[in-house]
């Protein structure tokens, strides 16, 4: 290799960078137990027959999941997570967390045999307001598109939206957990934050039998305060729209998802970036800039 060559390499802005994380961990003191491992949130939210806007067809969504499988991936589920960044557990590595936002019924109809047929777990995150009045009208399914999905949400939710028995019916494949009890829409009725939270984690209460920790921000929008008015109605861990991994770090306030692309190369591709710390530092650092 010429001399200008390798004084380019040295100068490169890539190298300083990781110049710079091998300085931060080289001052870690080296006897503290640290994990070189991360954790991926992945973020979905309808599986339909074809891509659409935050949709992915059946076939790139099995492809998705066989390839999870067959890379030897271990899927999570919320409750591992926290017990994961609170340092209570280790856990395999190429672990991920699979998340589907709002609790669409094609969730049941299309994700859910699929899920099942590779052995693997996933998440909803319900708007409770929206499956409690998808429950008091059974209609027949309806696959729609985000756009139409959402003014069907309204009108005639039990033909978009999941209902308890459903929910029930995929509880070997899922968990659920907080998104608002109205997704700041208003559909059912206009709520404050602390009603909207506070109703939401009354009703998984109520229906599923347990006391929820773990919320999800609607659109991913929140601020400081609305993060107090969620701790203080008792929820610890809280999901963001913001890419990036998660770490063993007892930081719960801010978990980072990654929104899903149709292409199967891309999630590997990602994952792979995502699924080691080093990687994803300085790939954060990079996008960043």
């Amino acid at each position: 290799m010429c001399l200008k060559n390798l004084e380019f390499l040295r100068n490169s802005r890539f190298l300083r960078k990781i110049a710079k994380i091998r300085y931060n961990h080289s001052k870690k003191d080296k006897n503290a137990k640290r994990t070189k491992m991360s954790i991926s949130v992945l973020m979905y939210h309808h599986v339909l027959e074809n891509d659409g806007t935050i949709a992915i067809s059946q076939k790139n969504f099995e492809a998705q999941m066989k390839m999870l499988a067959k890379g030897g991936y271990t899927t999570i589920t919320p409750d591992e997570l926290l017990a994961y960044k609170q340092g209570k557990i280790t856990l395999p590595k190429k672990s991920v967390l699979i998340t589907f936002d709002d609790g669409w019924r094609n969730n049941y109809i299309y994700a859910y045999p699929i899920l099942k047929k590779y052995g693997l777990k996933a998440t909803i995150f319900l708007i409770t307001s929206w499956i409690e009045e998808a429950s008091k009208q059974p209609l027949a399914f309806e696959p729609a598109c985000h756009e139409k999905a959402k003014i069907l949400a309204k009108e005639r939710p039990g033909a978009v939206v999941l209902n308890w028995d459903e929910i029930e019916a995929m509880s070997d494949v899922f968990s659920f957990h907080s998104h608002t009890h109205g997704h700041t829409d208003g559909y059912f009725g206009k709520l404050d934050l602390t009603d909207d939270i506070g109703l939401c984690k009354q009703t998984i209460k109520k229906r599923l039998g347990f006391d929820d920790v773990h919320l999800c921000w609607p659109r991913g929008a929140y601020d400081e305060n609305s993060i107090k008015i969620a701790k203080d109605a008792g929820y610890k861990v809280l999901y963001t729209t913001k890419r990036g991994a998660n770490l063993s770090d007892n930081e719960c306030e801010h978990i980072r998802r990654i929104a899903i692309k149709n292409s199967t190369f891309w999630l590997k591709k990602t994952l792979f970036i995502y699924c080691n710390d080093t990687l994803s530092r300085l790939y954060s650092l990079i996008k960043s800039k």
